[in-house]
């Protein structure tokens, strides 16, 4: 029998529409040192944090003027380029937010865990007025490792003060769901679909949407969890 007693959710792709966003504004900043940021990069930085992305381009692009600059300056430049275009492009999912209404209801403590900056998740959740929804925010930023590792979600089941084992995950993508499963959690997997067959990692979730938003049901999660 499930037991949840708590739900944790990734942000970008999860609850908001925000990849094509990401998509936009990274492009146009990397593309300020020359780098082409094209859809097979892009398809495999979905679902990680933003600091593994610059150790991605170290290790592609090694010869780089970008892999000389203080990280903490290029997250500033990349979250500035960020906040300045998604102001104007961010829309919650219309089913997602149905839910967190309905979880909120009864009285499920939740949480963000994102691999986003702190300065972006606030902003974000300001824009869409999603930040009363949620009991803790984390950031893969605020622990040793991002997804697929599993530190940001054991972080927001502390914090919430939830066993891992009784939290349940919403996430989109493959790293997150890998993360959300190495850390002894339920996972409902929404992901975000660009055209490619579903990497096998989503077969390891405990509730799948194969076609993502389009599919997602909040009758049959909260069926399915039985909060």
């Amino acid at each position: 029998m499930k037991m949840i007693a708590g739900a944790i959710f990734d942000l970008d792709g999860t609850l908001i529409n925000s990849e094509d966003n990401y998509y936009i504004s990274d492009k146009l900043f990397l593309s300020r040192y020359g780098i082409d940021f094209d859809d097979e990069f892009r398809f495999d930085m979905v679902g990680r944090g933003a600091a593994e992305l610059f150790r991605i381009i170290n290790e592609r692009y090694p010869e780089n003027g970008i892999n000389a600059i203080p990280i903490k300056e290029l997250l500033r430049q990349k979250d500035e380029t960020y906040i300045e275009y998604a102001e104007g492009h961010t829309e919650v999912f219309p089913r997602m937010l149905e839910l967190l209404e309905s979880l909120k209801a009864r009285k499920l403590p939740l949480a963000i865990a994102s691999g986003s900056t702190p300065a972006v998740i606030g902003r974000m959740l300001e824009l869409t007025g999603l930040s009363s929804f949620f009991d803790t925010v984390v950031s893969s930023v605020e622990v040793a490792r991002g997804k697929p590792f599993p530190d940001v979600f054991i972080e927001a089941a502390r914090r919430l003060d939830v066993s891992p084992e009784r939290c349940l995950v919403f996430e989109d993508s493959q790293f997150g769901v890998e993360a959300a499963k190495r850390a002894g959690m339920y996972c409902v997997a929404v992901p975000t679909v660009f055209g490619k067959a579903l990497p096998a990692v989503f077969r390891s979730a405990d509730l799948l949407f194969e076609d993502g938003q389009e599919s997602f049901s909040v009758n049959v999660v909260l069926d399915w969890c039985a909060v």
